[in-house]
């Protein structure tokens, strides 16, 4: 940042707050640093991510949204019966007003102990999600950071190589389809897609195709997107999932390992795949596809490159989630040029409208 921005000061005082007072932490934030933030044009949360990756900066992004959260919901907190502490998990753990009022009169009433109100909260989100599930017949996620420890058996083949969640497929299939979607998997691999519609009533109305290469089972229809296209009607399509297989991607530390070529031919497979997407898609139809950056003789963002050339064919973006991997060993860091390349442990599915 220039040294002749007012926030420059700001940031400095920041460090001099203790780590523990979260709510005059927040006020100084949110009275101090965000107006002068707006008036230099920075927006959003893009102030406390810069705040937080300054050289020895004092408090990591989570905690500035924290504390921002917390004087914005109770900037009276100090006159409030309970102590700063209750306050502070309902600002971050309880998103709804209505609940956090009711959570505070029952532990006012009750007479609770932190403990007992973390419990509680707890307690009901557990239930919550027990209610989705039996209403949705999956763990449905509702922020962008979708992780599962394992794979529901019911949807998949065990041991398949390559094998997605089938809790990834059914969140998409929840929030980016409708009733009746017509809905194709150029890669269907192990029959994921199918086994998540076939499966959990909620989808039963959607109708789906699914293709590979090389067909598990009877469902999958045998084709080579990148030879053949996507064997479907122009415009016939309401949502295209893509989880391109790993030989998609470079294998970084190979013997001749190129980081430019390996980026220039996986992109010419994505464009392929991606042209045909757009073609057979219909107006306002959507894609999701998994992507992750890799790291070898040089950093290689595809998620990025992917959502360039989504926007040159016509497709905007609509969403991102992170898929983290819980228990994937195959991946280590690779040596390049003397230094350890750090890999990837975090997949993105990026979602994209034909408009």
């Amino acid at each position: 940042m220039a040294k002749t921005s007012s926030l420059d000061a700001l940031i400095e005082k920041l460090n001099s707050f203790s780590a523990e007072n979260y709510w005059d932490l927040g006020k100084f934030v949110v009275e101090r640093v965000i107006p002068a933030a707006l008036k230099e044009g920075i927006f959003g949360d893009q102030v406390l991510k810069m705040m937080a990756s300054v050289p020895g900066g004092k408090f990591p992004y989570s905690m500035l949204k924290q504390c921002q959260q917390l004087y914005t919901y109770y900037p009276d907190v100090k006159n409030r019966p309970l102590a700063e502490v209750f306050y502070f998990d309902l600002a971050t753990k309880v998103d709804d007003s209505r609940r956090r009022k009711e959570y505070e009169k029952v532990a006012i009433d009750r007479k609770w102990t932190i403990s007992e109100l973390r419990k509680k909260i707890h307690d009901d989100e557990v239930a919550k999600r027990q209610d989705e599930r039996t209403k949705f017949g999956f763990d449905l996620k509702e922020r962008n950071i979708w992780s599962f420890d394992l794979p529901d058996p019911r949807f998949g083949k065990p041991n398949y190589k390559g094998r997605l969640h089938g809790q990834v497929v059914a969140n998409a299939l929840l929030y980016y389809t409708g009733p009746g979607a017509y809905i194709v998997d150029p890669f269907a691999g192990s029959g994921t897609l199918g086994d998540v519609i076939d499966v959990l009533p909620y989808f039963n109305d959607r109708k789906y195709k699914m293709y590979d290469i090389e067909p598990s089972d009877d469902r999958i229809a045998r084709n080579n997107a990148l030879q053949t296209g996507i064997p479907e009607q122009t415009g016939s399509v309401d949502y295209v999932f893509l989880d391109p297989p790993s030989d998609f991607f470079p294998h970084v530390g190979e013997p001749g390992f190129s980081a430019q070529a390996a980026k220039a031919e996986t992109m010419m497979k994505l464009k392929g795949v991606i042209r045909e997407t757009s073609r057979v898609l219909k107006k306002g139809g959507r894609v999701s596809i998994i992507a992750e950056p890799m790291a070898g003789e040089e950093f290689i963002d595809f998620p990025t490159e992917v959502s360039l050339l989504m926007k040159d064919l016509g497709l905007k973006p609509i969403g991102k989630v992170y898929l983290p991997r819980r228990s994937d060993t195959s991946r280590h860091h690779a040596e390049g040029f003397g230094v350890k390349m750090l890999a990837s442990d975090c997949r993105e599915m990026l979602t994209f409208e034909k408009v």
